[in-house]
């Protein structure tokens, strides 16, 4: 379900350090994802989510200064039929207690790790997690995968984000009005996160969408010049798919 790389306690002079884990739901739109469950993009085609996985690194929580608590690691978060979607642990670390205004992470592998010798990396890196492209040096930041219900037939589909250019940046934190607020009491907690996986679908410049129709769009990735701009596309939604849930 997840793996965890060098997860190192954190501890800040003079400031305690509590357990806390990052949870995940996932979401279509404001409803509970469901393998097997058949959704409709914006433009009316309809789909069906088997696989999810994605890298989160370099995490921090934003204290009301606006000053970083920076945790070390790497995890890889992992969805697959007949798993759980709700309150899904991926990661755990320690940081000193206190109030917070936010979480700060990428959704992606550190620009250092990804261009190492994958044979030589252990999981949650390495050639054996799935997220590796044979063809090309570096890693698969975000992998969707699903089926897409046409007319014609249904067709299997991906998308596989990766290259230094797409590390996803996620920043939910608010220091102005403050109605982002994450207590971190001594006896630790967790910090729930909702992901909209439908976001992917949203259209782009001049209505450019994800058409399963074409077949050169079953296969999304940002190393094609065919595909790249559509990249974009997914990458741009992609960065407010994340919120902090209630």
């Amino acid at each position: 379900m997840k793996a965890w790389l060098s997860l190192l306690p954190l501890f800040l002079a003079g400031a305690l350090a509590a357990p806390v884990e990052l949870k995940i739901n996932l979401r279509i739109g404001d409803q509970p994802l469901r393998f097997g469950q058949t959704y409709q993009t914006p433009q009316g085609q309809r789909y069906q989510i088997e696989l999810l996985k994605f890298y989160i690194s370099e995490v921090a929580l934003v204290r009301p200064d606006g000053g970083e608590v920076k945790t070390a690691g790497l995890a890889l978060a992992e969805f697959k039929r007949d798993g759980p979607t709700q309150g899904v642990s991926v990661m755990k670390m320690d940081v000193p207690t206190g109030q917070y205004r936010g979480i700060r992470f990428n959704v992606g592998v550190p620009r250092e790790l990804n261009h190492l010798d994958a044979g030589t990396q252990q999981m949650p890196l390495g050639v054996n997690s799935g997220m590796y492209w044979a063809w090309n040096p570096g890693y698969i930041f975000y992998r969707l995968e699903g089926l897409a219900l046409l007319p014609e037939g249904n067709q299997r589909w991906v998308i596989h984000m990766g290259t230094d250019a797409f590390r996803i940046p996620v920043r939910l934190q608010d220091l102005q009005t403050r109605r982002v607020q994450i207590n971190i009491p001594p006896s630790g907690g967790a910090i729930t996160l909702n992901l909209d996986v439908s976001k992917a679908f949203q259209p782009g410049p001049g209505g450019a969408f994800v058409d399963w129709r074409k077949q050169s769009l079953r296969q999304l990735h940002g190393l094609s010049p065919e595909t790249s701009l559509l990249m974009s596309v997914v990458y741009y939604h992609m960065q407010s798919a994340f919120s902090l849930a209630q």
